[in-house]
């Protein structure tokens, strides 16, 4: 099939023929051009990520299911979804009938260099290669999120039809009983119809059980789609992703960003309130979509964002970041959550939609939950290292978890966060949990003094150098760490009261002596 459409675009090529190599030759003009500007910014990304994924583990970095994009397309555990592409490029096709498989791949042809441009490594692939590529890889994610979003607002819909139901049948209830009994028959027939729509929606035209969507059919295959789509190796160009999403849905409401801002939410267990229209220039790529909307600063007119999928680390930041170190150390450090509590510091779970969002205020510090599984250091790692290699992006993943590397030592510090509902963890164990943070921020780099939390570690600090804190840190770690200790505490002051009680009652048989 595939072949057939290229004959058929070498037909209408040679109606124009000479003007269109002038337009191909001053591309690729344009195209050096810009290479040659950006030669000194735009890195390989294999030379940053390589040396640490030797130090980290490598599999936190690769897509375990689905390759998107060409840094890992063709990896031979991965060729099995590739079928699967093909199934829903099929159904994407059918989205929208005023438009063809010939108007997509035009699409596609016409920001080919765009795209290419998007990745840090050269791509070695042929126009064909790379636009079929995009072109399944495109229509495979769309298809995953508008099936996913569109599938709960039904839910959404439908609960909220059940609720109004429920609430009727109650103000029912009181009323005659022909009433009641006129009202039975409503409620049957009313659940017989929903019974209907709902196999309706199951079935094809013939009433046989039909899957429509292979991958959202298993609670267990989509988390690990959702997790190689957050990848930092596994990214498309948002470009792509939506002007294909507006030709096959002209009529929606919502832009493709509110879509994915759903869709990504389910699945890193946040909340999304009222997304906000960021508007595509600024969006790369999904990991920078939602890494832009988890900014604490909210500074959606920020500066100019990179261009590139990967960077790699600006090498004088990081020289920079090193000779500062010893002239800035107090703010990068602040005790452990035990160490913490024992100067008088209370944890409070904090409610609130972004997990970054982290205050202290009056001895007091609020941390938002946070749900720990075996996908936590994926999904943390990728934000990082896509901080770590992009040029104009804040570091507030990178802050996040350096702050939870200082309040998080050992597996006590983990169970002191999980009493107070902070860490909700499913690794079972608090050893694993903590050592997940103290992994995280090895080989990054990060000005604490520009970072979102640099008002805490200064406010931490103060609190923790003051003496009466210090005295009672002391006081509690010496003698109220276990309940014998408190035990020995308390006989002992008892045991100084009845001595001092028995030296004065001694004092005054000696002065006033007894009749």
């Amino acid at each position: 099939m595939w072949k057939d459409k290229k004959r058929k675009k070498k037909k209408k090529k040679t109606l124009g023929e000479a003007p269109e190599k002038e337009s191909k030759s001053t591309k690729k003009k344009k195209l050096k051009m810009s290479n040659a500007e950006e030669k000194s910014e735009i890195i390989t990304n294999e030379e940053w990520l390589s040396s640490l994924k030797k130090r980290a583990d490598p599999k936190a970095y690769e897509p375990k299911m689905v390759s998107l994009g060409p840094y890992h397309h063709g990896n031979i555990h991965l060729k099995a979804m590739e079928d699967l592409k093909w199934h829903y490029l099929k159904k994407f096709l059918g989205r929208n009938p005023r438009m063809s498989l010939e108007d997509y791949i035009e699409q596609i042809r016409e920001r080919e260099d765009k795209a290419r441009m998007a990745y840090s490594e050269k791509v070695d692939m042929t126009s064909d290669e790379f636009v079929q590529m995009m072109l399944l890889d495109c229509c495979f994610v769309i298809e995953i999120i508008h099936s996913n979003v569109e599938k709960q607002e039904e839910e959404k819909t439908v609960d909220k039809q059940i609720r109004c139901t429920r609430s009727w049948f109650r103000t029912a209830r009181p009323m005659h009983s022909v009433v009641a009994s006129t009202a039975r028959p409503m409620h049957s027939l009313a659940a017989r119809q929903m019974t209907m729509s709902e196999k309706q929606l199951r079935t094809d035209g013939k009433g046989t059980e039909a899957v429509h969507n292979p991958i959202t059919s298993t609670q267990y295959t989509l988390p690990v789609v959702v997790r190689d789509m957050l990848m930092l190796e596994n990214q498309l160009p948002f470009l792509l992703l939506q002007t294909l999403f507006k030709s096959a849905f002209p009529e929606s409401a919502d832009p493709l960003e509110n879509w994915t801002l759903k869709f990504v939410s389910n699945f890193v267990k946040s909340k999304i309130e009222n997304p906000p229209n960021i508007g595509i220039k600024k969006i790369h790529h999904i990991l920078h979509l939602w890494h832009y909307y988890i900014d604490p600063y909210k500074k959606r007119d920020g500066g100019k964002p990179s261009t590139s999928l990967c960077h790699k680390p600006n090498r004088n930041n990081l020289r920079r970041s090193r000779e500062d170190y010893h002239t800035t150390s107090l703010l990068k450090w602040i005790p452990s959550a035990t160490q913490l509590m024992e100067a008088g510091v209370h944890f409070k779970k904090k409610e609130a939609t972004n997990f970054l969002d982290i205050t202290f205020q009056n001895g007091e510090m609020g941390i938002p939950l946070l749900q720990v599984d075996d996908d936590t250091e994926t999904f943390l790692r990728n934000l990082i290292a896509f901080e770590q290699c992009s040029k104009n992006v804040s570091l507030h993943v990178t802050a996040y978890a350096a702050l939870m590397d200082c309040i998080i030592n050992t597996a006590a510090d983990v169970a002191l966060l999980q009493q107070h509902g902070i860490i909700l963890s499913g690794l079972g164990d608090g050893k694993q949990v903590a050592n997940l943070f103290n992994k995280l921020c090895k080989e990054v780099t990060l000005d604490y003094d520009k970072s979102y939390v640099s008002g805490i570690y200064k406010d931490v600090n103060e609190h923790w150098t003051n003496q009466c804190n210090q005295w009672r840190a002391r006081l509690n770690h010496d003698y109220f760490s276990n309940p014998w200790a408190v035990i020995s505490v308390f006989a002992a002051i008892l045991l100084f009261v009845l001595t001092i009680t028995q030296t004065i009652y001694s004092a005054l048989s000696y002065v006033r002596p007894p009749n």
